[in-house]
This record gives structure tokens, sequence and C-alpha cells, in this order.
């Protein structure tokens, strides 16, 4: 599915501008969206479910405009989506849960449901439990019977909020590697705090920051807008000042930090730019 975003804009009554003109063409394939508290990432995914409309501006989806109703009928019937808070119902097991979401979509054919249902459960690691209520289960195991329900029926566009929030190391990896199967040709567009999910999943990303669009394009791009302006400190009492920091490793002599500056602080020297480096050389900006 392909995505186009024209001029779009929100706003909220006493807020400030939640979108800023964002025009944007989003491919199919896997999409990182990242950015700081605040700078329009849910607005943007309410819209793009349907959810919200926009105030100024217009979604195009493959050349429909989601300002229609059919238009957004038709879409949420190939639409899987993972909000960052979801709940399944802890009185229903996995498969009572996904098939009931199936009937949400719109899957008449309740063998299909079932079969579906089934296919999911598996592919996300359930299938053994997929009888036991969902009360009883871990957080992680929650995020997995979320996943499976947002990709029941097949969806063309998947929006995914905070997907590894809060999951333990093993967890986070069993998503890693589900999230970076699920691209091809359907769009997935992955919202998250956790850089190093978009640096193992997606290769195109989207940088929003106070509603505005910073950078869109390829993750070696977003490298490069940190690169000449990365140092590493000598051993300092002090972050220096005037710089970004990006990370700090305590020493006997001292604290060495990471930073992005336009100017080196003294003595210090330079280092080669990673996905965080750009992300905080823009977002500073």
């Amino acid at each position: 599915m392909f995505i186009s975003l024209e001029h779009l804009g929100k706003d909220f009554r006493k807020k400030p501008r939640a979108l800023d003109d964002l025009t944007l063409d989003l491919p199919s394939g896997m999409i990182g969206l990242v950015g700081p508290n605040g700078a329009g990432k849910t607005t943007l995914m309410r819209i793009l479910c349907g959810i919200a409309a926009p105030t100024r501006g217009r979604v195009l989806a493959d050349g429909h405009d989601l300002s229609d109703a059919r238009t957004r009928r038709a879409l949420k019937r190939t639409l899987g989506y993972l909000p960052q808070d979801i709940e399944p119902y802890p009185n229903l097991t996995p498969l009572e849960f996904l098939e009931y979401m199936g009937v949400l979509k719109g899957m008449d054919d309740a063998r299909e449901r079932r079969r579906q249902a089934g296919e999911l459960l598996e592919r996300v690691g359930l299938s053994d439990v997929s009888r036991r209520r969902i009360g009883g289960f871990s957080g992680g195991m929650r995020r997995r019977v979320g996943i499976a329900q947002a990709l029941m029926g097949d969806p063309r566009l998947l929006v995914v909020d905070e997907p590894t929030a809060g999951l333990d190391p093993e967890e986070r990896m069993r998503f890693r590697a589900l999230l970076a199967s699920l691209g091809g040709e359907r769009t997935v567009i992955l919202s998250t705090h956790i850089l190093d999910d978009v640096a193992q999943t997606c290769p195109y990303v989207c940088v929003l920051r106070g509603g505005r669009l910073c950078y869109d394009g390829a993750v070696a791009g977003l490298v490069n807008a940190a690169r000449g302006r990365t140092w590493v400190t000598p051993p300092l009492p002090a972050p220096p000042a005037g710089a970004v920091v990006a990370n700090a490793a305590a020493t006997p002599e001292g604290t060495r930090y990471r930073v992005v500056a336009d100017v080196p602080p003294a003595g210090a020297q330079p280092a080669e730019p990673t996905l965080e480096d750009g992300y905080l050389a823009l977002v500073a900006r």
C-alpha cells in the first residue's frame, strides 16, 4: 500500500499544533517513525488509522482520499493496528480473542477466522497456550497476542506503536525478528523510542519534531546527519557546555562524554557517528 500525506495539519484546542504542514510519501516495507515525546507520532498514527481526522491537508491510500467515509471503511478492512497500551480481554483465550477481532474486521467465514487465528498464534509462539485465559499471561505474551490480532485479515497497512516497550531482551529480539518478516508488499509503520529497533528492522525512517518532518529517507542518511559533528571528550568533571550528550562513560580520571556539536569541545576526538548520534543531531537543531 502506498500512503501519501499532503500538507497534513492537526490542531487541538489550547494545545500546541500536533502536526504542521506534513508532506510525505510512505512506500511499502518497514518504516521507522521516531521523535521525542510530543512530536506528533501518535496523532499521525491515529489519522492514518482513520481514528482521527486532520484539521488541514489530506491522506491518500493508494490514491484514495481518507476524508471519504467509503475509503475509511475499506482501509479498516485492510488495516492492522497495535496500540502501545493494548489490553486483550483477560477472560478470553488468545484463540477466542483473535476470532472476535476477525469478526470486527469483517471476516464473515468462521472457518477462515479459526484457521487464520491458529496460524497467527503459531507464528507468534503462542499455539501451546491458545486455550489459556489471557488474564494469566505475562506482558510479553500479551504483546504477542496484540501483534497477532493486528495481523488478522492479512492487512496491507500495519501500524505498531512501541511494540517492544517494557519487554525483556529475549522478547524484544523475538519481536524484532517477527516485525522484520512482515514487510514486502505490506506497509509497516513502526513508532518507537528505541532506535536500535529501527536499526535492526527498518531500512527507511522518518523523524518528527514539534509536528514537523525533520528527516525521511534511508537509515544510513540519518547517521550522516551527525558526521563530522560527533566527538568523544577527554575525562571531564561535567558535560561540556553547548553540546548534546549522547553517552557517558565513567573513568577514574573523570567522565568521558560522547557528544554531538558543531564545534568540538577542548581536547575532544572525532568519532564515527551512530544512528542515535544522527537522531540527536536532527532533534537538537
